[in-house]
């Protein structure tokens, strides 16, 4: 369904944009063929509300993760294991969380949930959850996000006061703290 949407998206914009093309006032003198090669492509400024909403779906998702990873799997005597699918350590946990995550929470967030204690060859998880609430339940209504918010940091807070920082790394946002 996403899929279509994007799709259906894609077609509406470039629809758009080549009736915008079309409908502009034309110019008598015709340009020449060297001038429309060596134009630069115009960048697209992205609203500070579409980049607060990538901020906010960066860390829903690397909830995701941490719940797919962490409080998913079960031993056979039914006891939460670190998700043998994606790692089986603290290193392998790592790597696979710093996706979502930025380096600055790895260590912490990967040595709450990954105990000691071991179920045959997988190590039991912390039944604890390191976050204060789960942003999976609430709506984007009900996040209150920061004035000073950028292009590369978005900050923002849920019903419940937890306040979550992303941070863009390599053009994507990364979870930098929860607090």
């Amino acid at each position: 369904m996403t899929l279509k949407k994007t799709a259906a998206g894609l077609l509406i914009l470039s629809l758009a944009v080549t009736g915008a093309a079309c409908s502009s006032t034309k110019n008598t003198a015709s340009p020449s063929p060297a001038a429309t090669v060596s134009a630069a492509p115009q960048a697209t400024t992205v609203s500070q509300d579409a980049t607060n909403m990538k901020g906010y779906i960066a860390a829903r998702i690397a909830r995701e993760k941490v719940d797919y990873l962490f409080a998913e799997a079960k031993s056979a005597d039914g006891a939460f294991i670190v998700n043998p699918v994606a790692a089986t350590d603290k290193e392998s946990a790592k790597k696979f969380l710093s996706s979502y995550f930025d380096a600055s929470m790895l260590d912490t967030l990967v040595n709450h949930y990954i105990t000691d204690a071991k179920a045959g060859a997988a190590f039991l998880t912390n039944k604890t959850s390191y976050f204060k609430s789960n942003i999976l339940a609430t709506k984007k209504e009900e996040i209150t996000f920061d004035k000073a918010n950028t292009a590369d940091l978005v900050k923002f807070t849920t019903k419940d006061g937890v306040t979550y920082t992303t941070k863009k790394v390599n053009d994507k946002f990364l979870v930098s703290e929860v607090k």
